[in-house]
C-alpha cells in the first residue's frame, strides 16, 4: 500500500495506492497533478509542461514515462528543485522515465532518471 503521507487539503494521511492514478497522455499539453504515472504515449514528438506544485499538493508522487519512442519534452514550471536552469526533461525511447516529488513548492526527481535528459 505504500508509505502514508500527509495531505492536508483532505487533512487526513493518505496512501499512495488510494489515490494513484495511471493516465496516458495522446497530445500535447499540461500533465495532471496527481500521484501515480504520467505516461506519454502520442505517436509524434510530444511537448507537455508540468506546473509548480502548491502547498496542497506537498508530497505528491509522479512518475514520468515515455511509452512511444519519440522525442518527447516536459517544461517543468520554476524548474526541478527550483533550478530554473533544469526546466526541461527530454524522453527519447520507450521507458525512459523519472519520478519527482512535491517539496517546498517544486518538483524534485526522487532518483537518477532512466535515460530522460534533464537540460
Amino acid at each position: 500500500m505504500g508509505q502514508p503521507r500527509y495531505n492536508a487539503a483532505k487533512n487526513q494521511f493518505i496512501y499512495g495506492s488510494d489515490t494513484d492514478t495511471d493516465t496516458a497522455y495522446t497530445a500535447n499539453g499540461a500533465i495532471a497533478i496527481a500521484d501515480g504515472v504520467a505516461a506519454i504515449a502520442k505517436t509524434s514528438a510530444a511537448a507537455m509542461t508540468l506546473a509548480a506544485p502548491t502547498a496542497a499538493d506537498e508530497g505528491v508522487r509522479i512518475v514520468i514515462v515515455a511509452r512511444t519512442a519519440f522525442a518527447h519534452t516536459v517544461t517543468v514550471a520554476g524548474g526541478l528543485g527550483g533550478n530554473a536552469a533544469d526546466d526541461v526533461i527530454t524522453f527519447a525511447k520507450v521507458g525512459d522515465s523519472i519520478e519527482v516529488l512535491a517539496d517546498a513548492l517544486h518538483w524534485c526527481p526522487v532518483s537518477a532518471p532512466y535515460g530522460a535528459v534533464i537540460s
